[in-house]
C-alpha cells in the first residue's frame, strides 16, 4: 500500500468471554497461564514461541483438520495472537475461465465453464477459517472467520492450557464463559436495538379439540372454530402475522398434542430518538419483571439472555492489503485493546 493511502476496512464482530478455572494448582490468571504455556518448552526443546510444530494441534472431532496458533505475540500488559483452521488434505473447487459448448440433456446445448478440484500446492495447506484472539487478565476477546467457529477456539485454548499439567492439572476444570455477572443491567449493553420474548407460555397458543376428555378447559381460553385456543393475546398475534382466515385455519389444523409458540419481537429501525431510546430502556426494565418466558435485549455492545450478559461489539478492522480479506495482524491487536479499555472505561468489566 502506498504511503498516505487509506486502508480498507471489514468490519467484525468482536466477542467477549470470562476464564473460569477450578482446581488451578496455581494462582495466576488467564493471561498468564497462556503466557507461561507459551513459555514453557514443548516436544522440540524449545519454547512454544519459537517452535511452531509446538502450537498445532488437531481440533477435537474435525477429521481432518488442524489448529495452529501462527502469529503470536506477547503484548506485555496481553497476549494476542491469531488462530487458523487448516484442512490436511482438502481440495479447493475452481471454475475454470474456458468457455465450451456441452450437450446437458437431448434438449439442452449450452456453453459452460468446467468445475474443477485442486489440492494446495507443495508446501502449502488450505486455510478454512482464521481467529485472532486478546487474553488480558482473566479476560478473553476473539473474532473469527469463515469455518472457524467457537467450539474450535475453547477446544484449542483447553489444549494449550493443559499442556502444562504443573499448572492445569487432569483434574482442573477450565472454561471460556459466555454469560457473566447478572446484576448488570440492561444500560450497560449500550443503546438497546430489540427486545424478544419467547419460551413456553409467553406468548403461545395451545389448541386441543373439544372432545379431548383429557384436556381441561383454563379460564383463559376462548373458542375458535370448535377449538379451545389458550392466551387470547398469543391468538391476536397470530391474526395480525397471519390474517384472521388463516390463523384460524392454522388452529383447526393442530392435533390435541400439537402447539404453535410464537415469539414475540420488537425492534426499531430508521434514524433513532431520544424518546424511542429512552422507551425501549423502560420496556426492557418492565420485562425484567416477568416470571415466565425467555427475555433478550439486545444492544449494541451485546445482550441480555435472561439477566444474563453476554458481551459483544462490531469493530472497523484494517484489511492487510487492498482487495484483500485478510486483516492486519498489528491493527486488530490495537483494535482489541480498545475494546478492552472500553469495556473496562464503561463498567462491563474489571481490569
Amino acid at each position: 500500500m502506498s504511503e498516505g493511502a487509506v486502508a480498507d476496512t471489514a468490519y467484525h464482530m468482536v466477542h467477549y468471554r470470562e476464564f473460569k478455572g477450578e482446581g488451578l494448582s496455581v494462582t495466576a490468571d488467564f493471561e498468564n497461564l497462556v503466557r507461561g504455556c507459551l513459555s514453557a518448552t514443548g516436544p522440540s526443546g524449545l519454547p512454544r514461541w519459537e517452535s511452531i510444530a509446538d502450537r498445532l494441534t488437531a481440533p477435537e472431532g474435525a477429521t481432518g483438520f488442524e489448529l495452529v496458533l501462527n502469529r503470536v505475540a506477547d503484548l506485555s500488559s496481553a497476549v494476542f495472537g491469531e488462530m487458523c483452521l487448516v484442512h490436511q488434505n482438502g481440495l479447493q473447487t475452481l471454475l475454470q475461465l474456458t468457455a465450451k459448448k456441452h450437450q446437458l440433456s437431448t434438449i439442452t446445448m449450452a456453453e459452460i465453464y468446467d468445475i474443477l478440484e485442486s489440492g494446495a500446492p507443495a508446501g502449502t495447506k488450505y486455510i478454512r477459517g482464521l481467529s485472532y484472539f486478546l487474553a488480558v487478565g482473566n479476560h478473553f476477546f476473539f473474532l473469527r472467520t469463515q469455518s472457524l467457529n467457537e467450539q474450535h477456539i475453547h477446544s484449542y485454548i483447553e489444549w494449550l492450557l493443559r499442556t502444562d499439567p504443573a499448572k492445569v492439572p487432569t483434574s482442573a476444570s477450565v472454561a471460556l464463559e459466555s454469560k457473566i455477572d447478572p446484576s448488570i443491567s440492561a444500560k450497560d449493553i449500550g443503546e438497546i436495538k430489540a427486545l424478544r420474548v419467547s419460551g413456553p407460555s409467553f406468548p403461545q397458543m395451545t389448541v386441543t379439540p373439544v372432545n379431548d376428555t383429557q384436556t381441561k378447559e383454563r379460564a383463559t381460553t376462548r373458542k375458535v372454530a370448535d377449538k379451545f385456543v389458550q392466551f387470547e393475546k398469543a391468538f391476536d398475534l397470530a391474526k395480525t402475522l397471519l390474517g384472521e382466515a388463516r390463523a384460524v385455519e392454522l388452529a383447526e389444523s393442530l392435533g390435541p398434542r400439537e402447539r404453535l409458540v410464537v415469539d414475540a419481537s420488537v425492534k426499531v429501525r430508521g434514524t433513532r430518538t431520544e424518546a424511542s431510546r429512552a422507551k425501549l430502556k423502560e420496556l426492557a426494565t418492565s420485562l425484567d419483571t416477568l416470571t415466565e418466558g425467555r427475555i433478550t435485549v439486545e444492544g449494541k455492545d451485546g445482550k441480555l439472555i435472561d439477566k444474563n450478559l453476554v458481551l459483544r461489539t462490531n469493530m472497523p478492522f484494517d484489511v492487510d492489503h487492498d482487495g484483500s480479506t485478510l486483516l492486519d495482524f498489528d491493527n486488530v491487536a490495537d483494535q482489541l485493546q480498545k475494546v478492552y479499555a472500553r469495556f473496562v472505561e464503561d463498567g462491563k468489566i474489571k481490569a
